[in-house]
C-alpha cells in the first residue's frame, strides 16, 4: 500500500512524456457495458495458489489467477515467496496481507470440502488484508481488498492502467461491498484503532482529461467498522479554520 501511495502522489505532481490515461471519458454507461468484454488470453493457464489461513479464523483463502507460460518459458511453476520451494504462486502472503495480481478468490470452511467464489464479475485483485486489529477489538472478521473492477481506459484489459478501488467483505467473502466511489482512484488507506475506523483517500479526475494530476481533487472518507453496516462518510480536512471552505471543495459540495 505504501508503494501505491508513493507512486500515485508522484503521478499527481509530475507528468510523463507519454502518460497512459486511467479513464477514457466518452460515456459513463459505456464503461459499465464494456466491463464484461475483457479480452481473454488464450495462452494463459488458470492456477490456484496453496490456500492461505489467517489465525483465529475458520476459512481457507484460495487465490485464483492466470499464468502465461509464453512469458516465462515452458515451466508454469514459480518460486514460493514463503518457503523458497518450487510451487504455483499467483499470490503471496506477508503477515496479514495477500498480494499479487489475481482474478478471484475461493473460500473454504476448514471443516468443508466445498468452495464459494468471491464474485462472478471480472476483476483483478491487487491485495487482500485481514483487519486483525479490528477483529481483536470488535470480533468482526473482515477482509479489505484493493482491486480493479472496471476497464476504465477501455483497452479491453483489467490491469494497473485502470482505476484501483477499495472493497470490504466478511472473512468468508460474503457481503462484498465497494467503499470507494466509482471512477475515483484509491490513493491510500489506514486503520485507526482507537476509533475502529478505516480512513481512505481517493483522487477524482476533475478536468476529465483521463489522467490523474495536480489539477484533480482528493477526497477523504472514513467508515466505522465496529458494527454491521459500513456507511461511507466523506469529511473535509482542508477546510479553513475560520470555517470558510476551500473553493475547490465548495464546488464539489454543490
Amino acid at each position: 500500500m505504501r508503494k501505491i501511495v508513493a507512486l500515485l502522489l508522484l503521478a499527481l505532481n509530475t507528468s510523463c512524456s507519454d502518460p497512459k490515461p486511467k479513464v477514457v471519458y466518452d460515456d459513463a454507461q459505456e464503461i459499465a457495458e464494456t466491463e464484461n468484454q475483457i479480452l481473454d488470453d488464450s495462452t494463459s493457464i488458470a492456477v490456484a495458489s496453496i490456500p492461505i489461513h489467517f489465525d483465529s479464523t475458520f476459512y481457507l483463502i484460495h487465490p485464483i489467477g492466470q499464468y502465461s507460460p509464453n512469458k516465462r518459458g515452458a515451466d508454469i511453476y514459480m518460486s514460493s515467496y514463503e518457503s523458497g520451494n518450487s510451487g504455483i504462486a499467483v499470490a503471496y502472503r506477508n503477515n496479514q496481507e495477500i498480494s499479487g495480481n489475481f482474478d478471484n478468490v475461493k473460500f473454504q470452511h476448514v471443516d468443508s470440502a466445498s468452495f464459494t467464489s468471491l464474485t462472478k464479475r471480472q476483476i483483478k485483485i491487487r491485495s487482500i488484508t485481514f483487519l486483525r486489529s479490528i477483529f481483536e477489538s470488535t470480533k468482526n472478521q473482515l477482509l479489505l481488498y484493493s482491486l480493479t473492477d472496471k476497464d476504465t481506459n477501455k483497452d479491453r484489459k483489467l490491469d494497473t492502467d485502470d482505476i484501483e478501488s477499495l472493497y470490504i467483505s466478511s472473512i468468508n467473502g460474503h457481503n462484498l461491498q465497494k467503499l470507494s466511489p466509482d471512477l475515483q482512484e484509491l490513493v491510500d488507506w489506514q486503520i485507526i484503532d482507537v476509533q475502529k475506523r478505516i480512513y481512505f483517500i481517493t483522487s477524482e479526475d476533475i478536468d476529465k482529461n483521463g489522467e490523474f494530476n495536480k489539477n484533480d481533487q482528493l477526497h477523504y472518507f472514513y467508515v466505522d467498522l465496529g458494527g454491521k453496516s459500513f456507511d461511507v462518510v466523506e469529511y473535509y480536512p482542508l477546510e479553513r479554520a475560520d470555517s470558510e471552505p476551500n473553493p475547490a471543495i465548495a464546488n464539489l459540495k454543490q
